[in-house]
């Protein structure tokens, strides 16, 4: 069951010695790291616009197997309408501070969401393993890395079985795929879970 999300007060500030009310309709929740917003299946609460952190949107197939969607950061619209059923689970991967997205906001956040989901797709489809972690990761390092000797690091730990929902395989195969890809130097390890890839800063597109 997902936890209850804390909605901080905002909008109240102190002038000469007053607490003086300001009008901020949307106010801002905050999230821990590690805490679930919405289980796949659950009735929907957002949608949410991400201020900042990182949340992983995931979902699993009726047979187990398990797909990372997308990593949602700063800007990106996460979760669905309420009335709705939840397709992917939340869980913030660092402190989250979240908002109920404007009407406004959502038509360019929702394109933008839908057009990571076509890549994806696609990836899946024809791509070879190797390559789909290789694009998973130049994502990640184009939305959320630092710039390295060497190319961007990625500052999110990353396990095996990670990396395989990213590609959406085997944690045995993505681990191979992973190896290759050290072996032709696209990517190293700068300690275990993160990984700097050699590729340029830009956002991937279909």
């Amino acid at each position: 069951m997902s936890v209850p999300l804390a909605t901080v007060p905002r909008g109240v500030v102190r002038v000469d010695q007053r607490s003086v009310a300001v009008v901020e309709p949307l106010p801002l929740t905050i999230v821990r790291s590690g805490r679930t917003l919405v289980r796949q299946g659950e009735a929907a609460a957002g949608p949410w616009l991400v201020m900042s952190g990182i949340l992983r949107a995931s979902l699993v197939t009726p047979d187990g197997r398990e797909l990372v969607v997308d990593l949602l950061g700063p800007g990106d619209v996460a979760g669905e309408p309420p009335g709705t059923v939840a397709g992917c689970t939340l869980l913030t991967l660092r402190p989250a501070r979240l908002r109920a997205a404007a009407v406004s906001e959502l038509t360019a956040a929702l394109a933008e969401r839908a057009r990571r989901a076509s890549i994806l797709a696609c990836d899946v489809a024809w791509l070879d393993v190797a390559t789909r972690i290789e694009r998973r990761l130049q994502d990640l390092a184009a939305r959320f890395g630092r710039p390295v000797p060497g190319g961007t690091a990625i500052p999110i730990t990353l396990r095996q079985e990670d990396l395989a929902a990213l590609a959406g395989t085997s944690r045995e195969t993505a681990n191979r795929a992973l190896r290759r890809l050290i072996e032709r130097g696209r990517v190293q390890v700068e300690r275990r879970g993160r990984y700097v890839v050699r590729s340029p800063l830009r956002l991937l597109r279909p």
